[in-house]
């Protein structure tokens, strides 16, 4: 009888077989996971084609389990020899971006078979083989986005296919050469998004682009031209750091309509409105600001976490009836708890009842695709209120989670990611979902800085 996986990605087996393959693994249980106040042991069993991870805590009356199912391996892609911070899906290519210099083949040692690409590079979607495209940046790609024939990039760098540019930079989407367009920012860009209508959006730490003052937003023209909009993104002063520091943007997305756009990043005001760390403002005009306002600050980090850290917001995902904004927080509408994943209403910001999956560390990558919400970041366990100071209901997913946002459930689908800092940025196209980060093992494979699913290994 031939296997089944179904949308959770469990494999459906006979259950005699099931049974027999489970019994006959018992031999390789090993603890990997211990949580403080309860007794648990977070227990792989591991075959060629069946993985079964089941967390078991023993507290006090409580005696708790979720088993999960992890993931297939991810596609054999070419990979980084640097972080990847950045990454975009167009046309059959994922176009990345980071800290590398270089990348190798597929089960390549590091520093083996390598070849050069500064901070940018593209893979064949397909494949996963390192495509010719290549426009040598010399410093940091953080922001990636795509217009008819041209790539925009953004980051901290000075120079871009050996010209000068200050960064921000247009290259050709087939082989990387730059672009006449160069309109300059004098600090850090860390985010760019298209207009419906035209016009590029960046945001970042910046207070000029193209020579014009400007207050960590912008938007510049397809010529390089600076546009009347600018809305002016500040700190409330007089506010010791942390908790409130310098300000900045690191997340722009546009609303479904394409009227207004959604930033996020870590400020107190927008046009001397306050807005902490999250806000809506007109995309076009004077930029208005809107009325959303989820309010993502606390004066002091919560109790059962660690020293006191700025909010921040890297990622915002809006959809015609929610708002979905990943990052590292844990309070939000004032004194309301949310940690890292939150659901608000696109028109007020008011928090949404409807997703309750949170996680116990920053997650600063996350993405929407057909109803699942995958995130990425630094935590351990994820799940239905779970947070640093209330485990009984977490499961242990190191720097992946999925999670059904119609369901509001925490998928069994497990890949895994190593290093400290694990997952960066998530992004998708129709048939793949891409994972970008600090990680050189991911989904139990030797796959550094980059790991691809594509179809059936998907929830």
């Amino acid at each position: 009888m031939a296997e089944r996986i179904d949308r959770s990605g469990i494999r459906n087996e006979p259950s005699a077989i099931a049974k027999t393959r489970f019994s006959e693994s018992l031999q390789n249980l090993a603890v990997t996971h211990f949580q403080p106040g309860y007794h648990c042991l977070d227990v792989r069993v591991a075959k060629p084609r069946v993985c079964l991870t089941a967390l078991v805590c023993v507290g006090a009356g409580l005696v708790w389990s979720d088993a999960a199912i992890a993931a297939p391996r991810p596609m054999r892609t070419w990979q980084t020899n640097g972080a990847v911070r950045s990454i975009r899906i167009a046309a059959g290519v994922i176009y990345l971006g980071g800290d590398f210099t270089a990348l190798r083949p597929p089960g390549a040692a590091p520093g083996a078979q390598t070849v050069a690409r500064g901070h940018a590079a593209a893979l064949d979607a397909r494949t996963g083989r390192l495509l010719r495209w290549n426009p040598n940046v010399n410093g940091r790609v953080s922001a990636i986005a795509m217009a008819g024939r041209r790539v925009y990039l953004g980051g901290a760098f000075t120079r871009v296919g050996g010209r000068p540019r200050r960064n921000v930079a247009a290259v050709g989407r087939r082989r990387g050469h730059v672009k006449p367009w160069n309109p300059g920012a004098d600090a850090a860009v860390h985010a760019i998004t298209l207009g419906r209508s035209g016009g590029v959006y960046l945001g970042g730490e910046f207070a000029h682009v193209a020579g014009v003052r400007r207050h960590e937003l912008a938007k510049v023209s397809e010529t390089g031209a600076i546009a009347g909009w600018a809305p002016r993104v500040g700190q409330v002063h007089g506010s010791p750091c942390p908790p409130r520091c310098r300000p900045k943007v690191l997340a722009l997305a546009l609303s479904p309509s394409g009227a207004a756009l959604y930033i996020g990043g870590h400020f107190g005001t927008v046009n001397g409105v306050a807005r902490n760390e999250a806000a809506k403002v007109s995309a076009k005009g004077r930029a208005r600001v809107l009325e959303f306002d989820p309010d993502i600050y606390a004066k002091a980090n919560c109790s059962s976490c660690g020293a006191t850290e700025t909010h921040r917001v890297y990622t915002i995902v809006p959809t015609e009836d929610r708002v979905y904004t990943c990052g590292g927080y844990w309070q939000v509408n004032g004194n309301r708890r949310s940690f890292n994943v939150s659901a608000f209403d696109p028109a007020s910001g008011r928090l949404l009842s409807g997703l309750t999956q949170q996680d116990d560390g920053d997650t600063p990558g996350c993405t929407l695709r057909r109803g699942v919400l995958y995130a990425g970041g630094h935590f351990t366990v994820a799940g239905p209120g779970c947070t640093p100071g209330h485990t009984a209901t977490c499961s242990a997913r190191h720097h992946v989670a999925a999670f059904d946002v119609h369901r509001d459930a925490l998928l069994r689908w497990d890949p895994s990611a190593d290093s400290a800092h694990g997952v960066f940025v998530v992004s998708h196209s129709r048939g793949s979902v891409a994972f970008g980060g600090f990680f050189t093992r991911f989904g139990g494979r030797n796959q550094e800085g980059i790991a691809v699913y594509r179809g059936a290994g998907l929830p």
